[in-house]
């Protein structure tokens, strides 16, 4: 049937008129939104790749139907109010009119969408009346932003990402110019901001493709990790830099204090091992090391490295003098303690043979013959300096062998023995 033949009311035109203004101020504030996006303009881009090159030829072709569709329509709906107002109280023939322009399928469209201007064209895919033609556009308006907010998310997701990065090594070279640091840790820095800015780039090249699942996704994610790694090892190495200049004056402080400890003992262990050599025969101690001003002299060079700022070599001078202070004061504690350990040993067989000694006169065998000899032979070694301390603990344990025996058979005559 068609509609066009057959006039409508003045109150449905006017009705028609007035949804259809309404619709047109709706879709007007749709288009100019869509066409003021800013991401339109990025997915117009020639350096757009992979998903997001074919994702945007679609969108723009989806946005140039849309055009052509709300062109068509706000041309309509001009001729409808035209016609409108041409008379107050419109007839016949104004109303078959307005019926021909508001309820007809008078928009001819093409297979993908397109408004088809050429009546004589191929026959349309498609025919659509104005109010049907609204809610199209409506609906594709609303699809188009949605489609271009996915695009604004992939790339907030990027700049998220990458823009963590960025401002983490601008904060970084902001701590290496505080230390006035000029070294490799900067030239780190320089080198993984021009990383992060190649990655960043190639990544906006297909935004869609570097957040979705796939291979594209998986290796700016891989790439992400890989200098997010890259930048927390140099940010670890800065902070320790921060430490080192911070605390410097303590360490070192700490560090002049343990040279003083060291000279003090080494000196003691010098004695004591004067001691043991001069009490004892052949101690078999190990050679004392050689006394080493190296050190403090070291000192002195970690004080000019401070002062120059040089901080990644004081840190490792730092730590080789700090270790040879520690290994150095532990060989001096161990070269003490087996010279002294010498010295403690012949005490102790001092303290063993006077116990002995107290034990045989309880047993009355103090006046015993072989084990007197036995006795004194242990005495003099251990009261002889210096102290065959071999040769002296051999005598005490032969001593201590007899008494037991003379103690478990007692001899006749001796205290305790059976007549």
């Amino acid at each position: 049937m068609n509609v066009s033949r057959w006039p409508m009311s003045r109150t449905e035109a006017d009705r028609l008129i007035g949804d259809l203004g309404v619709a047109y101020d709706r879709i007007s504030a749709a288009m100019y939104a869509l066409d003021s996006h800013p991401h339109l303009a990025v997915l117009r881009a020639p350096e757009l790749s992979g998903v997001t090159a074919r994702v945007a030829a679609g969108l723009l072709a989806r946005v140039d139907v849309l055009w052509s569709q709300f062109t068509a329509f706000s041309d309509l709906l001009h001729r409808a109010r035209e016609v409108r107002s041409r008379r107050s109280r419109p007839g016949d023939t104004e109303l078959r009119e307005l019926a021909g322009l508001l309820r007809a399928p008078v928009v001819r469209l093409g297979p993908d969408g397109m408004v088809l201007d050429d009546a004589s064209a191929d026959p349309p895919a498609h025919s659509s009346g104005l109010v049907d033609l609204a809610r199209r556009i409506e609906t594709e308006a609303t699809g188009l932003a949605g489609a271009l907010s996915e695009v604004v998310a992939a790339r907030t997701r990027l700049v998220e990402g990458f823009g963590q990065l960025t401002a983490t090594v601008a904060r970084l070279r902001a701590d290496v110019e505080g230390l006035g640091e000029d070294s490799a840790v900067a030239g780190d820095l320089d080198r993984l901001g021009r990383q992060i800015d190649e990655a960043y780039g190639n990544a906006l090249g297909d935004p869609l493709g570097a957040t979705r699942d796939g291979p594209s996704g998986s290796g700016v994610r891989d790439r992400l990790r890989e200098l997010t790694v890259e930048v927390t090892g140099v940010a670890e190495r800065i902070a320790d830099l921060i430490e080192l200049r911070d605390g410097y004056p303590g360490r070192v402080a700490r560090l002049a204090a343990e040279l003083d400890d060291l000279v003090a003992a080494t000196t003691e262990t010098d004695r004591i091992y004067a001691v043991a050599e001069a009490k004892i025969a052949n101690p078999g101690l190990p050679d004392l090391p050689a006394a080493n001003p190296a050190l403090r002299t070291q000192l002195h060079l970690l004080d000019q490295l401070h002062r120059e700022r040089r901080w990644q070599r004081l840190g490792a001078e730092l730590d080789v003098v700090e270790r040879a202070v520690v290994t150095a004061r532990r060989r001096s504690a161990e070269l003490y303690e087996a010279a002294d350990g010498l010295l403690r040993r012949r005490v102790e067989l001092r303290g063993r043979l006077d116990a002995y000694r107290a034990k045989a006169g309880r047993l009355g065998l103090i006046e015993h013959v072989e084990l007197s000899a036995r006795y004194r032979l242990a005495r003099d070694l251990l009261y002889t300096s210096p102290c065959d301390l071999g040769a002296a603990t051999r005598a005490v344990v032969a001593y201590q062998r007899q008494l037991n025996d003379l103690a478990e058979r007692p001899t006749p005559g001796a205290k305790g023995a059976v007549p």
